[in-house]
C-alpha cells in the first residue's frame, strides 16, 4: 500500500505487537498526579481515546479504575483484548458516549489524531460534574554533544524532512481548553523521567513513530541500520530523557 493510501493515526496497528514491546510507558508519578488531581478513587470509571496498546492503559487499571478504552485501529486493539481490557474498535468522533458517564477522560500520545472542531465539547459531554481530562505526552529530548551531532548528520542525509520532528510545542492544547466554556481553567504540569536503550530498542522503537511508518521501506530501513550504527559506536546504549507533559482540567 503506498502512502498516500495510509493514514497517519492508524500506521501504528501495521506494527502493533512491535509497539507495545518498544514504546515507552508512563512514570508512576503521572499517573498518581491525574488520580489526585481528579480525586479519583477505585472503581471509578474512566475513557481513555486512542489506548493503543495499553501503555497507559495499564496506569489507570493499577489504580483500580474502571476503563473503557477506545481504539480505531483493529491490530492496536487486538493487543488491547488479549490483555484482557474492555476495549471498542472506534473513533472517538463517531463514537456516543454515555452523558456524564465517566469521572475521567483521557488521552496518551493520542490527542492530535482527534478530529473535530465539537472534540473538547464532547469530552466534556462525556464527564460527569467535576470529572477530569487528563491529555498528556512523553515528549523526548533531543540528544546534545557528539551523539546528537552524528544522529542530526544522518537524518539530513537519508531522511531531511524528519529533522526536527520530535520537538512539537505542546501548549496549544492549554488554549484549546480553556476556549470550552463546559470545562474549568486547565492547569499543566510536567513530569521527567528517563529510560535507557540499548542501540536495537532504539532502532526498533523507531520502527512504530508514525513519521517513519509512512518513509518508503528501503529508505526507513536504511535510516534506522545508520542511526544504530551511530548509537553503537557511541557505545550502543543511549539515554533519552522523557518530560511528560499533562494537561488537565475538570467538568463544570
Amino acid at each position: 500500500m503506498s502512502a498516500p493510501d495510509r493514514e497517519q493515526r492508524l500506521v501504528f496497528g501495521e506494527i502493533a505487537e512491535q509497539y507495545d514491546k518498544y514504546r515507552p510507558s508512563y512514570p508512576d508519578a503521572l499517573f498518581d498526579a491525574i488520580v489526585e488531581f481528579g480525586a479519583l478513587h477505585p472503581g471509578d470509571r474512566a475513557l481513555e481515546i486512542g489506548a493503543g496498546t495499553g501503555k497507559a492503559t495499564a496506569g489507570f487499571l493499577a489504580r483500580g479504575l474502571d476503563v473503557l478504552a477506545l481504539e480505531p485501529s483493529a491490530g492496536m486493539a487486538a493487543v488491547l483484548r488479549a490483555k484482557g481490557v474492555d476495549t471498542q474498535e472506534s473513533q472517538f468522533e463517531s463514537w456516543t458516549p454515555p452523558a456524564g458517564g465517566f469521572r475521567l477522560v483521557y488521552a496518551a500520545q493520542a490527542w492530535p489524531w482527534i478530529h473535530g472542531d465539537d472534540r473538547y465539547e464532547r469530552v466534556a459531554r462525556a464527564l460527569a460534574t467535576g470529572g477530569t481530562v487528563a491529555l498528556f505526552w512523553n515528549k523526548g529530548r533531543e540528544w546534545t554533544g557528539q551523539l546528537g551531532a552524528d544522529n542530526d548528520a544522518v537524518y539530513a542525509q537519508i531522511a531531511p524532512a524528519l529533522i526536527g520532528g520530535g520537538q512539537w510545542p505542546l501548549d496549544w492544547v492549554l488554549e484549546d481548553l480553556a476556549g470550552c466554556a463546559d470545562l474549568e481553567p486547565p492547569t499543566k504540569r510536567v513530569v521527567t523521567w528517563s529510560r535507557s536503550y540499548t542501540s536495537e530498542e532504539w532502532v526498533r522503537l523507531l520502527g512504530t513513530n508514525s513519521n517513519h511508518r509512512l518513509l518508503p521501506d528501503e529508505q526507513r530501513s536504511r535510516l534506522q541500520a545508520a542511526v544504530g550504527d551511530v548509537i553503537d559506536r557511541h557505545g550502543g546504549r543511549v539515554d533519552m530523557i522523557y518530560d511528560a507533559e499533562i494537561f488537565l482540567s475538570r467538568r463544570v
